[in-house]
């Protein structure tokens, strides 16, 4: 496209339904693990968590937080795909394991 060329409408919704390459979906998802794993509070629920899971009475009273911040957090964690609810007990996803083993 050269200087001053415009952008039809269909070049432009072509552009944004475009997905995004493999190169930049792997660098988006270190991203969002390095986010993880910078948030503290999400490091120490990672660590706590750890490979056996724990209720969330044992988890939040551990990590030390408000129901707010922990409800925050963890959806954070979830919404990630990093942490999942098997019954009344929090366990961390593969992903999960991965973070784990970088603390």
């Amino acid at each position: 496209m050269s200087k001053g060329e415009e952008i039809t409408d269909d070049e432009l919704e072509a552009m944004l339904e475009r997905r995004p390459s493999v190169r930049e979906a792997k660098v988006a998802d270190h991203e969002l693990m390095v986010k993880a794993l910078e948030h503290p509070v999400r490091r120490k629920m990672i660590k706590t968590t750890g490979v056996f899971g724990k209720k969330k009475e044992e988890l939040q009273k551990e990590v030390g937080v408000n129901d707010a911040i922990f409800n925050f957090q963890t959806d954070f964690l979830i919404k990630g795909g990093y942490l999942r609810m098997d019954g009344d007990i929090y366990r961390l996803t593969d992903r999960g394991l991965v973070l784990l083993s970088n603390i």
